[in-house]
């Protein structure tokens, strides 16, 4: 079997399956199993494959006409211009959440980079947490209730060489950070502004927003493969942010003067998200930005 007969032979069974780019994931997992670019592929198309090489290639064919994620298939998801290591503890990166990114990045433009701290809850690969250490060099806290999930993203700052930038921390939602600055203010020996260490926080979290009820619905690739935990979150969807938004509003004069807060949403939860950040700061105006497809994406709000 040459490289191209391969890739006839992948597409053909993988679009009888149902799969969206059979060609585009025929040469993803070829390239994977050569350990080579998909470039390298199309300047070798007589070239043959070893017997090794041909069975791990169909292996991979096998399960992905299962419907399981090329992401998991080869280990790796590209994000904002970087491979971050995913397995089935972590949801895969999606473009969406890079316009998240870019609105923490903006709120950084007039933020004091000394005084300022960054956190992403529910953490998961790592993905917004290691992007925004590599872009900004600025301390970074990472929180996940999920052990096997904050495994990944330590893998990732290590990856990305910013393993020193990113403080890994187990717990639910808001908890961590709030028992932090428990602890810094009760450290503080003079009570004055001027030697508490910072001064604006800004909170960036992607956590599950599905309502229970479209998870049935979903594509296989997520519905089979990528953790429910990351993915649903109640009847509407919100529960988490719910609850996010109430831990901060119980510990709110614990935290820094200034509070970012910059979430990811379903398109059609605008309104909700709205009212439930009312319901605990009735006078916060949140910002709402579109994708890249024009849907609103992602809530910025000052809390």
């Amino acid at each position: 079997m040459t490289v191209m007969e391969a890739l006839q032979w992948a597409n053909n069974k993988l679009r009888k399956a149902g799969v969206d780019s059979p060609m585009l994931d025929a040469e993803i997992l070829l390239s994977h199993t050569l350990e080579v670019s998909k470039s390298w592929l199309f300047s070798h198309f007589t070239d043959p494959l070893k017997t090794h090489q041909r069975e791990k290639f169909h292996l991979l064919v096998d399960r992905r006409t299962a419907r399981e994620p090329v992401a998991y298939l080869v280990g790796k998801k590209s994000f904002y211009g970087r491979d971050f290591h995913v397995n089935t503890f972590v949801l895969i990166p999606r473009p969406e959440t890079e316009v998240l990114v870019e609105a923490a990045l903006e709120i950084l433009k007039d933020a004091d980079p000394e005084r300022t701290l960054l956190a992403d809850v529910g953490t998961g690969s790592g993905a917004i947490a290691v992007t925004l250490a590599c872009e900004t060099e600025l301390p970074v806290i990472a929180i996940d209730i999920d052990a096997s999930a904050l495994s990944v993203a330590k893998q990732n700052a290590a990856l990305c060489g910013v393993a020193d930038h990113v403080d890994f921390k187990l717990g639910n939602l808001a908890e961590p950070l709030v028992r932090l600055f428990k602890t810094i203010r009760e450290q503080k020996t003079v009570k004055t502004s001027s030697v508490y260490p910072f001064k604006h926080l800004i909170v960036t979290a992607n956590l599950p927003y599905l309502p229970e009820s479209r998870i049935e619905r979903l594509e296989p690739e997520i519905r089979s493969y990528e953790p429910h935990l990351a993915l649903a979150s109640g009847t509407d969807g919100l529960d988490h942010y719910f609850e996010l938004f109430r831990q901060i509003h119980h510990d709110r004069k614990v935290l820094p003067r200034r509070v970012s807060v910059i979430i990811e949403i379903e398109p059609d939860q605008r309104a909700a998200i709205e009212k439930t950040i009312h319901h605990d700061f009735p006078a916060a105006k949140p910002v709402v930005q579109k994708d890249l497809h024009g849907h609103d994406r992602v809530v910025s709000v000052e809390i």
